[in-house]
């Protein structure tokens, strides 16, 4: 257990500047990652590249609001912070969903830990994302059976790759969790492939946040208040 606590405080540790980079530093490294793992797994590769494409219209920029008094309003995201991505089908397509989870989860502003015994695919994601540079603790990766003591840690996101009975386990065990709402998303449809094929799944590993300038309507009040003097 003391393990996988420090693996969760090195990762959250590393979410903080991860979440502080802007989209298209975020995406460089994910884009190099896809290049290197393109050369042995193209259909892996095609799934980064996907999601990375359709994320960036969601989360690349800063969106607008109106501002009824006068204020400047700018909707944007953030990261949620640490993901726990659990990977327990071998099932060829299953790698398919590791890849789109923690793909969308990295661009969205998390840190990640993946736990899968998929030792090929966990090669594989490690020597692809340490050649592209990725900041140390970003991206880590346990065997299976650590997901449920991470589980207990102040994770933030889970993406889940397996069997229906398992997810709703996981969920029962989610929704006893005290503090802040662990968001799932599950695939246990390897057929399907619903999340893989899912163009908002970034949106699942988000937190929407709203910033306000409000001295056009600092200045409006001052009038008002003037209005309202002895002397009017």
């Amino acid at each position: 257990m003391m393990h996988q606590i420090t693996r969760y405080s090195d990762s959250y540790t590393a979410w903080a500047s991860w979440n502080q980079l802007e989209y298209g530093e975020k995406s460089k490294y994910l884009l190099s990652a896809a290049r290197k793992i393109e050369k042995t797994q193209p259909s892996l590769s095609r799934v980064v590249q996907f999601h990375e494409k359709h994320a960036a219209r969601l989360l690349k920029e800063t969106h607008q609001l109106v501002g009824p008094t006068g204020e400047t309003n700018e909707l944007y995201t953030t990261g949620r912070g640490v993901a726990l991505v659990i990977h327990d089908n071998s099932l060829a397509n299953s790698r398919l969903v590791v890849i789109a989870h923690l793909t969308a989860a990295l661009l969205a502003g998390n840190s990640v830990i993946v736990c899968s015994d998929d030792t090929d695919l966990v090669s594989l994601l490690e020597s692809a994302f340490q050649s592209a540079g990725i900041p140390s603790d970003v991206l880590q990766f346990e065997s299976l059976e650590a997901y449920s003591p991470l589980l207990e840690t102040d994770i933030r996101s889970v993406g889940y790759i397996g069997t229906q009975e398992n997810e709703i386990a996981i969920n029962r065990t989610l929704s006893k969790k005290t503090g802040a709402i662990v968001l799932l998303s599950s695939e246990t449809d390897m057929t399907c492939l619903s999340n893989a094929q899912d163009p908002a799944l970034s949106l699942r590993f988000i937190t929407e946040r709203t910033r306000t300038i409000n001295i056009t309507a600092v200045g409006g009040n001052a009038t008002l208040l003037e209005l309202g003097s002895d002397e009017h």
